[in-house]
């Protein structure tokens, strides 16, 4: 008896087994890349429209970020935009710089301050440069 107890419990628990884990998702990277001048005013242009005092806008920082590590031989054009801005409140105070990004296609800016603009801040901070060759 003892025999059948303890070979029912065996079977029973071979089923409990936990299922493989996924392998875990590869990270993103992002690479960065310089814009020349003219595109820079565009870019700060556009970062700044919706700000209190678009014309005291401060810029530290701008360059196009992509997932495509391949230089210029790159797809351009899903290049997005980083501009790095510092604008002024109500107040006339200076509220730091923050990250403002141009998704590519796009038509909005999303601005590091926004509940959103995490993820503006996110991806355009961890952008690297791309490895020379």
């Amino acid at each position: 008896m003892k025999k059948l107890v303890l070979s029912l419990m065996v079977f029973s628990l071979a089923g409990c087994s936990t299922p493989p884990r996924p392998a875990p998702a590869k990270p993103l990277i992002l690479y960065r890349y310089p814009m020349k001048e003219n595109t820079v005013q565009l870019a700060h242009t556009m970062a700044s429209y919706d700000l209190k005092d678009p014309e005291s806008a401060k810029f530290r920082d701008a360059f196009f970020v992509t997932s495509d590590g391949r230089g210029e031989a790159r797809d351009k054009s899903k290049d997005s935009w980083c501009i790095e801005i510092n604008g002024k409140n109500s107040y006339g105070a200076y509220v730091g710089y923050t990250w403002a990004l141009l998704p590519a296609g796009g038509k909005s800016v999303i601005m590091g301050n926004s509940p959103v603009g995490a993820i503006a801040s996110q991806l355009c901070s961890s952008a690297i440069y791309p490895p020379a060759g």
